[in-house]
């Protein structure tokens, strides 16, 4: 929901301008939820197997650590997207856009290092620190689409693409 109210707020005016930041953030939030629905089924398969086959229990906590991990270049996508054509369209003020590029940053990085943050727990607090920004970021640029005026939709023309007309 919040990335389809994040794609029409910018997509019009990114249109105008032949670009597509919008449909990025779209992209790393579809993204993100597959991959988190692969951390989640790997908490399923962990809280049916572990009682029986405690062997597979490693296995299955390490799988679940690498998604999880990973999931963060996603959300990154997302992130970085939509804070850029957030900034490039005016809707989101400059203070929010830094946050949302330096939590991208964050969470690509711990997704890059994947392998270090899982064996050591400290470089986790990149993801962590990321994560805790992306919340920030996240609930204002809920609060920035809930506060923006409705605009008339515009209905193209079938045989002008230059012209629109009112809805």
């Amino acid at each position: 929901m919040f990335g389809a109210g994040a794609l029409v707020a910018l997509r019009r005016s990114e249109r105008d301008r032949n670009e597509a930041w919008s449909l990025l953030g779209l992209a790393g939030l579809a993204l993100q939820n597959v991959t988190f629905a692969g951390v989640i089924a790997t908490r399923l398969a962990l809280v049916s197997t572990a009682p029986h086959d405690p062997s597979a229990t490693a296995a299955l906590w390490a799988l679940h650590d690498a998604v999880f991990t990973l999931n963060g270049t996603f959300l990154a996508l997302a992130l970085l997207g939509l804070s850029v054509g957030g900034l490039r369209t005016g809707l989101i003020r400059p203070w929010h856009g830094t946050l949302g590029l330096l939590a991208a940053a964050l969470q690509f990085s711990s997704a890059t290092l994947a392998r270090w943050v899982i064996a050591d727990g400290t470089l986790g607090l990149l993801g962590l620190v990321g994560w805790l920004m992306w919340v920030v970021w996240i609930v204002a640029y809920g609060i920035t689409l809930i506060r923006q005026k409705p605009t008339p939709s515009v209905r193209r023309t079938p045989h002008d693409h230059t012209c629109a007309v009112p809805a």
